[in-house]
């Protein structure tokens, strides 16, 4: 049987049974922007290029990536097609030909965000990596976990299991809004941590207010002290430009499905190599490739789509969305920041700032105005405080800001 698979894979049969669905899939690639001509274009040509690549209408200010971000069309052709060249022979593609692409999507990652290959683990989401490692962790009664009153409750589940199972003590500090600078949130951590603490959990991206932490000095902070350092990059790749080694974290976890505009349920967990031994989690017990004895059988046509579109994004270019994406948001702090009856959540200090823009609203529901925006064709997003959040990505406008500023002025008046 084994030579007979063998066989199948390098021979004439073998490229035919799967010759259909590939042709089909080469033929869906030629949909695909590829910017071979990308030096001779303008950033605004680029970015207008990648808002043509979405299926989001024209007239659509889609501000709502830091939930959901919109899929380009080739990229879900060339999940549409990886399906079906997997359905034509489904054993033979999970241990062949397309069973190993799914490992080449970790070398992608690993290059986007600065780490080894086998740093990499291939996940679901956010929540996902982070409860993997927690549940991966020993752990004495007593000991402390410090993170912050903003993260998101996913990201906290992991650290509330150690609670209820291990008797963790989580203890949280209240975050400035908006906070004034980067020393103020330093201050605040170094203010906050015992001789019991052991795990720091934070968000290099604040959902609620777009915050972007200093990781880099509070990682220092915590590997001076031996605190296990867990930072959700929900928000961040694919908005900056991520280096997990130079930022010195032990944990970081992200998602394919909000800024990196990748397949839905695709995620990432690095785990530093010198702290390797000390998270054991059945998850990935047999190694940190793609398809173990551990992981199971994987969704092969979701992890080679996400390697597709980090590829995607490094052919862009990190530094240029990421010029691209603060240059949006300082736009619409500028235009938000003196209307009357609306407060800035966002900090405006530019070490702090990221693509996320959020306002309170002093006196009118925030639902009045959201409702008004989607019959406009414009999405933000409602959040706690009365708020609008404004996820300013790379394919979104000054003019969409524009319109967004027209209509809550008139709601508020």
């Amino acid at each position: 049987m084994e030579n007979r698979r063998d066989f199948l894979k390098g021979s004439a049969i073998g490229t035919l049974a799967l010759f259909g669905a590939g042709q089909a899939q080469a033929a869906l690639s030629d949909k695909k922007d590829n910017f071979e001509d990308i030096d001779r274009l303008s950033d605004d040509q680029i970015f207008a290029r990648v808002k043509k690549s979405l299926l989001i209408q024209e007239n659509m200010a889609y501000f709502n990536t830091g939930t959901l971000g919109p899929s380009p069309a080739f990229l879900i052709d060339h999940v549409c097609a990886t399906m079906r060249e997997l359905e034509a022979n489904p054993a033979l593609g999970n241990t062949g030909p397309i069973g190993s692409k799914m490992d080449q999507t970790r070398i992608n990652v690993a290059k986007f965000i600065g780490a080894d290959v086998d740093e990499i683990i291939l996940t679901r989401n956010t929540t996902e990596g982070i409860n993997t490692v927690c549940g991966g962790l020993e752990w004495n009664a007593g000991d402390e976990i410090l993170t912050s009153n903003h993260e998101h409750g996913s990201a906290e589940n992991g650290l509330e299991y150690l609670v209820l199972t291990k008797g963790a003590v989580l203890k949280k500090f209240e975050m400035p809004l908006p906070a004034k600078n980067k020393q103020q949130i330093i201050d605040l951590v170094l203010e906050n941590i015992t001789p019991k603490t052991k795990m720091l959990m934070l968000s290099h991206v604040i959902t609620v207010s777009g915050l972007r932490m200093p990781i880099r000095e509070i990682a220092k902070i915590a590997r001076e002290r031996g605190i296990f350092f867990i930072v959700d990059g929900a928000q961040t790749p694919g908005m900056i430009n991520v280096n997990v080694h130079e930022l010195g974290c032990d944990i970081y976890a992200f998602s394919g499905h909000k800024w990196l505009l990748g397949p839905k349920e695709t995620g990432i967990l690095y785990i530093r190599k010198a702290v390797q031994e000390k998270v054991i989690s059945t998850f990935y017990l047999d190694g940190y490739s793609a398809y173990t004895k551990s992981s199971g059988t994987r969704n092969f046509a979701l992890i080679i789509g996400f390697g597709e579109i980090v590829a995607w994004f490094d052919k862009i270019g990190k530094e240029r969305i990421e010029k691209r994406c603060l240059s949006l948001a300082h736009y619409c702090r500028e235009q938000l920041k003196n209307i009357r009856g609306v407060t800035l959540l966002s900090s405006t200090d530019p070490e702090l700032a990221s693509a996320i823009v959020t306002i309170s609203l002093d006196s009118v529901p925030n639902r009045q105005v959201y409702d008004k925006m989607w019959d406009q064709n414009i999405i933000p997003k409602a959040i706690e405080y009365n708020a609008l959040r404004i996820s300013n990505h790379m394919f979104t406008r000054n003019s969409d800001v524009d319109r967004f500023v027209e209509i809550l002025k008139k709601e508020l008046a």
